[in-house]
């Protein structure tokens, strides 16, 4: 019997699954917490563009992301964030491009019972989308319509939109609130939505058409946000420099410029620090073939590091890091820290139901090839081509007339031969006939 095409596919590799990692924390630990409701806060961690594996994202992801890490931070600073009336989960989802694959997964394994938190107890989301590209400082709060025609959830939003926008005041971003009838925009959140009705919101730097002209291109880079440094900087200064505007963290020059910079070295895993490069990354999600582990990728890992540096203060999972360098600058001080961050497989569930005509969740799968194989030929000067020219006709003209003149030569024997066989044969008449008449 033949085997299933996903099998075959997994021997020959020819086809790799889409996946990658979501990651999440918590202000403190959910298990304490799970039968409560939580607020989460949900990010993209991946980008696409149409060239393999270019997907810089500056405005389609990182800004969500590092303003996301700066939310995270801001709030595990706070004295009293483990007294919260809800616990705070933060989000970040891979595969997101690819039709929500991240956001699926944990909708799926929340309804299975196998994540910490269950679907019955996320009290509200907000949703960070494209935030960079700013007009005159203004966010736009998006809703849901259709479940905002619940009562009790229109009411829980209006809520959290009149909480959002009390945050605002007397700093330099204003909210407005996009018309109740607008669809949402692409985003996580509609994962969520399509099982239970959740109030939500979800913020971006546009109002009905996006302002990111370069949304999913090889375009969407670091200059894409204006994010530009002053001519002559070190990497060092342009990793700490500070605009007249707004602090250019350590983060954005990480996640738009340069990973390999002195504070993700210190704050990378030993086993990581491969991931780190002079260019800046690519938030392409991972292809694996099926059955295979997967390690995550450099976004990722970056994520997991700076995540984990940020708010690593009340302990449950640990991460050895590299540590700075010493004063020597040949050696590290490697140290632990320890947190509630957690990361897992961000795989579509449709791979593991083995649904693949499935219209509920990604089947999105990245062809492979063989080996390419090329031979280079040398090719010889223009002057040795005309020389192999001339000695290659000289041959053919001295071969030619040897077999002209061997021929000729041929024909003047036999002509010959025959003459004087003739001559010879009339003397023989000639003395036969004498004879007889003698």
């Amino acid at each position: 019997m033949r085997p299933p095409f996903w099998k075959m596919a997994a021997r020959e590799k020819t086809a790799g699954r889409n996946i990658g990692r979501l990651g999440y924390i918590v202000m403190y630990p959910a298990w304490k917490t799970a039968a409560d409701p939580q607020r989460q806060n949900i990010a993209a961690l991946d980008g696409r563009s149409f060239f393999w594996n270019l997907a810089p994202s500056a405005e389609s992801t990182v800004s969500a992301l590092v303003t996301q890490l700066a939310a995270a931070e801001a709030i595990h600073k706070v004295a009293d964030s483990q007294s919260l009336p809800r616990n705070i989960m933060f989000a970040f989802f891979q595969g997101e491009v690819f039709d929500y694959i991240g956001s699926s997964r944990m909708v799926y394994d929340m309804e299975k019972g196998k994540f910490p938190i269950r679907l019955n107890n996320i009290h509200s989301f907000v949703e960070l989308s494209q935030v960079a590209l700013r007009n005159d400082s203004t966010l736009w709060i998006h809703t849901d319509p259709i479940s905002r025609s619940n009562k009790s959830v229109n009411t829980e939003v209006e809520q959290l939109i009149q909480f959002l926008k009390n945050s605002s005041i007397n700093t330099n971003v204003t909210l407005q609130e996009t018309d109740q009838s607008q669809p949402l925009p692409p985003a996580s959140f509609q994962r969520f939505l399509r099982v239970r009705d959740i109030p939500g919101v979800v913020l971006t730097d546009h109002r009905s058409a996006y302002r990111n002209k370069y949304y999913n291109s090889m375009y969407d880079t670091a200059a894409s946000i204006n994010m530009n440094y002053p001519s002559g900087l070190s990497k060092e200064e342009a990793l700490n420099y500070i605009t007249e505007a707004a602090q250019v963290t350590r983060m954005l020059y990480g996640f738009l410029v340069m990973s390999n910079n002195s504070w993700f070295q210190s704050i990378i895993k030993s086993d990581w620090k491969g991931n780190l490069g002079e260019k800046p990354p690519q938030y392409y999600v991972t292809a694996s073939p099926i059955g295979r582990t997967q390690s995550p990728n450099p976004p990722t890992s970056f994520l997991i590091s700076v995540l984990a540096n940020l708010t690593g203060q009340v302990l449950y999972e640990y991460l050895w890091v590299q540590g700075p360098l010493n004063d020597n600058s040949t050696t590290r001080a490697p140290y632990c820290v320890r947190t509630t961050l957690h990361s897992y497989l961000a795989e579509s569930p449709a791979f593991e139901l083995n649904e693949w005509d499935s219209t509920n969740y990604s089947t999105w799968t990245e062809s492979r090839w063989k080996e390419i194989r090329a031979r280079i030929f040398l090719v010889p000067s223009h002057e040795l081509e005309v020389i192999t020219l001339i000695v290659g006709i000289a041959i053919l003209l001295f071969v030619f007339r040897r077999y002209l003149l061997n021929k000729l030569q041929g024909r003047h024997t036999v002509h010959k031969c025959t003459r004087q066989q003739r001559v010879s044969d009339l003397l023989e008449t000639y003395r036969l006939l004498l004879d007889g008449g003698l």
